[in-house]
């Protein structure tokens, strides 16, 4: 862990403003460090540093981390301390295929509960995904807001969540691949035709091309990852 990331620093302080209760503060923090890549897979997280960043003792950053190991965030290595998620191939071609299904069904439960304010929201949220395509972080946060909105009228809590779990655990992937996330500024990345769909209340096309989408990202994303240098163990190898 580099003691003076701008980055990390700038996201620890910046979690005291929003959140009162240590625990929280420090779960929050380290969340959104690990899944915008200030925290890299394969990182050690220096407790001491982060509390002292916070403003808080150990324990609550101790009882955060906790939290994060059971998400599949972070892990604890003996005699090491605690990493971040290192995640192969195999791993993330199975998280994507995971969140494929759930999104599909997630989707195909939203759409018949469809309003007209409910798709303006999403009219209006769609053209205010970020024009730079060098502000990662931004597109980051933009495109997990958006399928969220897709997603909210399902009704079904649990399964939210769990899309949230899985989508978190290869956030931290997307915000450093730079090529993935320029694809995904491409207007013609599915984002305009799943709203379409939904509009025209098509629950079956929403959950297909749901699918289509995410499964093109994750593609795109193993491709990316298997030409950068030192990336975790792929798996099985396959070509892709």
């Amino acid at each position: 862990m580099k003691n003076g990331d701008p980055k990390l620093v700038e996201i620890l302080k910046s979690g005291a403003e929003r959140v009162v209760n240590a625990e929280t503060l420090a779960l929050t923090a380290l969340r959104r460090a690990i899944i915008t890549g200030a925290l890299a897979p394969g990182e050690e997280i220096d407790e001491e540093l982060v509390a002292g960043h916070l403003n808080i003792s150990r324990s609550p950053v101790r009882q955060a981390m906790g939290i994060l190991e059971a998400e599949g965030l972070v892990k604890r290595i003996y005699r090491r301390g605690v990493i971040v998620t290192e995640l192969t191939a195999d791993e993330i071609e199975e998280i994507y295929n995971m969140r494929a299904l759930l999104e599909g069904l997630a989707i195909r439960r939203a759409v018949p509960n469809y309003t007209a304010e409910h798709v303006a929201r999403l009219k209006a949220f769609l053209g205010k995904c970020p024009e730079d395509g060098d502000n990662r972080d931004a597109f980051v946060e933009w495109n997990a807001r958006f399928h969220a909105l897709l997603y909210e009228p399902s009704g079904w809590d649990r399964l939210l969540a769990t899309i949230s779990q899985l989508r978190n655990n290869t956030a931290r992937y997307t915000a450093v691949s730079h090529h993935l996330v320029s694809r995904l500024y491409d207007p013609d990345n599915g984002h305009g035709e799943i709203l379409e769909a939904c509009e025209s209340r098509d629950a079956d096309r929403a959950e297909r091309l749901t699918r289509k989408h995410i499964l093109a990202a994750m593609d795109t994303l193993i491709q990316t990852l298997g030409q950068t240098e030192g990336w975790a163990d792929r798996g099985d190898g396959r070509e892709r």
